[in-house]
C-alpha cells in the first residue's frame, strides 16, 4: 500500500460562490462521426484541494485509461481501470481503498488480453453486489471468418463478457459471454451494466441486426442474471441510434432506468425506459427532452446519470440548432443548464443522493490545455463553474462524493502519449 499524504501539495481553488436558480450557461460542441442520508452540501467557501500524482503504483512504460470510481457495498472506495503494455497486452485492474482514496491496496488483475476494450463508448465496469461478490463487465474483441454474402456474420467480432470474484476481488473467473447467442463476427457493444435491487445483474447493449444490409444497424438488447447465471437476451427497442452508449441506473426507490439515443426518422433524442420489477417489464419508451436533433448519422455519444433525490439527473450532448451543447436535466426532462462552450466535453456525474456534482473537461482559452471544471446542483439550484486547480491536461474524469469530499480520478495526458492516472481531492 502506498501512502501519498507526504507529497500532496495544497493548492487553493476559487470560491464556488452562491447558488442561482438558473446557472449562466457556458459554451460545448462535439465532433459528429457518420456511418443518499449523507451530509448535505451547504456552505460555499474557499477550499484547499489536494493533488496526488497517484495513490496507486504506476508503471511509466504502460498507458493507463478510463479510471472509474465506485463505492462497494462494504463502504470501501473501488477504483477500476485498464493499463496497456507496449506489446498491446491490456489488463483490466481493480484496487480498493479503506481511507476514501488516500491509499489503495495492491491492485488485482481481473483479466489480461489483446482484445480488451475500454472507452467512453464501451466503459468497463466492476459491480459490487450485496452478497459481497464482484462482477466485472467489459468488451472483448476477437476475429471471425469472412462474412457470408447474405449479410452479417464475419469479420471483426466484439463481445461483452463478464468475470466474477467471490473472494473480495483477489481471484476472478475466466470471461464468459453475456449474450448466449453463439453467433460471432458481429458487434455487441455500447453497453452499460448495473446491480438490480434483487442483487442480480442487468446488462443492456446494442447488437447488430441479423441479415441487415445497412452499414450499421443495431437494436437495443438486455440480459438479466438469475441466480448469478445470465439468461437469454431480450429485445427492448428495435430502432435506435446505432453507435451511442447506453446508460443504466437504479434510483432511490429501486426503479431501473435505461437511457439511450433513439432514432425516429433521424431525430436522435434521448429516450428512457423504466422498470419497477427488476427488469421483468418496462414502461413505454419516452423522450427525456425534445431536442429535435435531426442528423443523418450517429453522433457517437450517450447519456450519463446519477441519483438526485427521488429522481435522477441526466447529462448528454445534443447538436440541436435550438440549443447546441451538453445539457443537464432531470430524468423527467426538467432542464438545469446547457454548456455551449465548444471545448466542453466528456461530462461525468456523481451525487450523495440529494445533491450532485457535474464534472467536465474544457479549455480556458484557445490553445490552452483541457482542465476539469465542475458545478454543483442542490435543492434545484446550480452553482457557478469552478475549476479544479492543477487538473490540467486531464481527460476521462470520474468522480465520487464521499461525505463532504469530492474524489476525482482522471487520465493525465503525457508528452509521450502514455497517459497516466491522477487524483484530485476537493473538500465541499
Amino acid at each position: 500500500m502506498m501512502n501519498v499524504s507526504a507529497f500532496l501539495p495544497l493548492v487553493l481553488v476559487g470560491v464556488l460562490g452562491s447558488f442561482f436558480p438558473t446557472a449562466t450557461p457556458t459554451p460545448s460542441e462535439m465532433v459528429i462521426c457518420h456511418g443518499e442520508s449523507t451530509p448535505e452540501f451547504t456552505t460555499w467557501v474557499p477550499t484547499n484541494t489536494n493533488f496526488a500524482v497517484s495513490p496507486i503504483d504506476l508503471d511509466p512504460t504502460k498507458t493507463y485509461s478510463m479510471p472509474l470510481l465506485a463505492e462497494t457495498t462494504k463502504g470501501e472506495l473501488m477504483l477500476s481501470w485498464t493499463e496497456k503494455e507496449a506489446s498491446g497486452m491490456t489488463s483490466f485492474c481493480v484496487a480498493f481503498s479503506k481511507d476514501k482514496g488516500k491509499t489503495f491496496a495492491e491492485k488485482k488483475t481481473i483479466f489480461s488480453g489483446n482484445g480488451i476494450g475500454n472507452s467512453r463508448m464501451m466503459r468497463a465496469k466492476v459491480l459490487s453486489k450485496k452478497d459481497g461478490s464482484f462482477v466485472a463487465v467489459f468488451s472483448n474483441r476477437g476475429e471471425a471468418g469472412a462474412a457470408p454474402a447474405s449479410g452479417r456474420g464475419g469479420g471483426r467480432s466484439s463481445n461483452i463478457v463478464y468475470c466474477v470474484s467471490k473472494d473480495g476481488g483477489n481471484t476472478w473467473t475466466a470471461p464468459q459471454s453475456v449474450d448466449s447467442d453463439p453467433k460471432q463476427g458481429i458487434v455487441r457493444g455500447f453497453f452499460d451494466a448495473v446491480v438490480l435491487p434483487n442483487d442480480e445483474i442487468a446488462v443492456a447493449y446494442l447488437k447488430d441486426v441479423a441479415n441487415s444490409t445497412k452499414h450499421e444497424e443495431r437494436d437495443l438488447r438486455m440480459v438479466v442474471s438469475k441466480g448469478g447465471v445470465m439468461q437469454p437476451e431480450r429485445l427492448l427497442d428495435a430502432v435506435v441510434c446505432d453507435c451511442c452508449p447506453i446508460n443504466l441506473s437504479v434510483d432511490a426507490s429501486g426503479a431501473l432506468t435505461v437511457v439511450y439515443r433513439d432514432n425516429n426518422d433521424d431525430i436522435r433524442d434521448m429516450a428512457r425506459l423504466i422498470s419497477t420489477d427488476n427488469a421483468a417489464t418496462f414502461s413505454k419508451s419516452a423522450i427525456v427532452y425534445n431536442d429535435n436533433w435531426k442528423i443523418m448519422g450517429c453522433p457517437h455519444s450517450g447519456a450519463i446519470s446519477t441519483q438526485y433525490g427521488k429522481s435522477e439527473l441526466l447529462a448528454w450532448f445534443s447538436g440541436s440548432d435550438q440549443e447546441k451543447g451538453i445539457r443537464l436535466t432531470t430524468r423527467e426532462g426538467k432542464k438545469f443548464f446547457v454548456l455551449t462552450e465548444a471545448s466542453a466535453k466528456n461530462p461525468a456525474l456523481t451525487s450523495n443522493g440529494n445533491a450532485a456534482v457535474m464534472l467536465w473537461e474544457q479549455s480556458k482559452g484557445e490553445g490552452t490545455p483541457t482542465q476539469i471544471a465542475y458545478r454543483k446542483i442542490a435543492e434545484g439550484q446550480v452553482s457557478e463553474t469552478t475549476w479544479i486547480a492543477d487538473a490540467t491536461n486531464a481527460t476521462n474524469s470520474t468522480g465520487i462524493v464521499l461525505g463532504n469530499q469530492l474524489v476525482v480520478a482522471y487520465e493525465a495526458k503525457q508528452a509521450d502519449g502514455k497517459n497516466s492516472l491522477k487524483f484530485s481531492y476537493v473538500p465541499l
